[in-house]
């Protein structure tokens, strides 16, 4: 029985931009059946590759592919709570020309995440105050 030819691997950004689609995918099956502590760690891995990816595809000069990359990371992140660092993804994503639909988009994305940054990072700041000791003797 012969082996069938294998598929070429394309480019490291191609690979890249498959394997954060599957992972994105296999994060949402997760959230879907209720793992939602697997699914948090396969949305982590997502952003990551999708950043990955968009590095890559600036490094080719694939600027709008690289910002779309960047919106799906920011998503991600999102997901899993990290704002500042979606809140990034999207303000990088914003630096390059995008078509007037998409930028809209992904501006209401940026607010709405910097909405969440805020009220976490409030929230946060709260809870290390009252844990933090007086020094006052």
């Amino acid at each position: 029985m012969s082996n069938p030819k294998a598929k070429p691997s394309g480019t490291l950004s191609d690979r890249m931009q498959g394997e954060a689609s599957w992972l994105l995918s296999h994060a949402q099956a997760l959230s879907d059946y209720g793992r939602d502590d697997d699914a948090a760690l396969e949305y982590a891995r997502a952003a990551n590759c999708a950043e990955q990816a968009a590095c890559l595809l600036d490094a080719d000069g694939e600027v709008l592919e690289a910002a779309i990359q960047r919106v799906s990371a920011a998503s991600c992140c999102e997901r899993v709570g990290q704002f500042t660092r979606a809140v990034t993804l999207y303000r990088a994503a914003l630096s390059v020309e995008l078509r007037d639909k998409y930028r809209a988009d992904v501006e209401q994305l940026l607010r709405r995440c910097l909405a969440r940054a805020k009220k976490e990072l409030s929230r946060a700041a709260r809870r290390d105050a009252r844990e933090r000791p007086s020094t006052v003797p």
